[in-house]
């Protein structure tokens, strides 16, 4: 069984579950599915969150885990690469085109030295954000 959150073209939300996508797309298609708030049937999915398995046992991960991971994964890059700052775009392309020694770094780039360096073929990616603290 999977549950999809759904809306309608009136742009109501709500939940239903279905024995797979495949049964999902036929009740759809044919005009099974209707809005329980105004019974239309020009419903799609709306935005999911899904769940993210564990290692152990496949169990999905709640919030607080999930933040525990991404704080885990900060500090090691926080540990492991120099802070380069504003120079960051410069000094990866210089990399990338064997100009200096690759090593790990991070540092600062505007949203469109990100799209030039990925046009580039330059392997980037963002660090994510700190998650709040929990109270």
């Amino acid at each position: 069984m999977i549950r999809f959150s759904l809306k309608c073209d009136q742009n109501h939300a709500f939940d239903m579950w279905f024995a797979d996508s495949a049964t999902y797309e036929t009740l759809v298609g044919a005009g099974h599915v209707a809005c329980p708030e105004c019974g239309s049937n020009d419903v799609e999915k709306g935005i999911m969150a899904p769940n993210v398995a564990a290692k152990s046992g496949g169990e999905a991960m709640g919030p607080r885990e999930i933040m525990r991971k991404i704080s885990e994964y900060r500090a090691t890059v926080m540990a492991e690469t120099k802070d380069v700052g504003k120079a960051f775009p410069e000094q990866a392309r210089d990399m990338h085109e064997g100009l200096i020694e690759h090593t790990p770094i991070r540092g600062e780039a505007t949203p469109e030295d990100v799209k030039a360096l990925h046009e580039e073929g330059v392997p980037i990616m963002p660090l994510p954000p700190e998650p709040p603290k929990e109270n």
